[in-house]
């Protein structure tokens, strides 16, 4: 299909053609959400960004929309003791094993949630891009190449 436009001649693409870019943009940009409900009642929210991390969240139905004047701050200040530590896990203990697995964790409470959150850190993009370049393992890794293109050049001979 043509169409003139301030004299020139244009070529109108099919409709079908931006709807299959548009799903493909919805996909990239907006994952669809998959709720699921397991037999307790509990609530699964799912999504595949295709990036290399994960994001795991509880929210849960408790913010000052819920309380009264007995109970006015509890989900705030519940979400403040959080990562004070487990039965099972000190405080440091808890911080550690986070740091240990590269993961964040933070929480927040709005009007009606309260939110928990982890997000997995992409430790091959920290290796790429904030690797330790120090003098000494550059001079060792040098011998090692240049040991392994010695080797090369014998298995040519």
């Amino acid at each position: 299909m043509q169409r003139i436009v301030g004299g020139q001649i244009l070529k109108l693409q099919p409709a079908r053609r931006w709807r299959s870019a548009l799903a493909t943009a919805r996909e990239v940009f907006f994952p669809e959400t998959v709720v699921t409900t397991l037999p307790s009642g509990f609530r699964i929210a799912t999504e595949d960004t295709k990036i290399p991390t994960a994001t795991i969240g509880v929210w849960i139905d408790a913010g000052s929309r819920y309380e009264n004047p007995k109970n006015n701050g509890t989900a705030h200040f519940l979400e403040h003791m959080a990562f004070k530590g487990t039965s099972r896990r000190s405080r440091n203990a808890l911080e550690l094993e986070v740091e240990d697995i590269g993961a964040h964790l933070n929480a927040y409470t709005s009007r009606e949630q309260t939110v928990y959150y982890a997000k997995s850190v992409d430790i091959l993009s920290d290796i790429l891009l904030n690797s330790n370049l120090n003098s000494r393992d550059i001079e060792a890794e040098r011998s090692v190449i240049l040991r392994e293109m010695q080797e090369v050049e014998q298995n040519f001979q």
